[in-house]
């Protein structure tokens, strides 16, 4: 039973959006792994901006370092 987790920004997916990730990630699970369709999970989370973080830094830290560099 596969299962498979995305983590994704609050609000960056639709629940369109989402339907159709989950659809080609399984589909993609069915083929590359031969696991069955029906026992394949996809799990699409979302948490806020602030709970990411990259080298220590908030995602509005570093989106306005990649500013600066602009």
């Amino acid at each position: 039973m596969p299962l498979i987790e995305m983590i994704f920004g609050q609000g960056a997916l639709s629940t369109e959006q989402k339907a159709n990730l989950a659809r080609k990630v399984t589909d993609l699970v069915v083929q590359e792994a031969k696991q069955p369709k029906e026992y394949t999970w996809v799990l699409i989370r979302e948490e806020p901006l602030e709970n990411f973080l990259l080298g220590g830094l908030t995602i509005q830290e570093v989106r306005a370092k990649m500013q600066q560099k602009k």
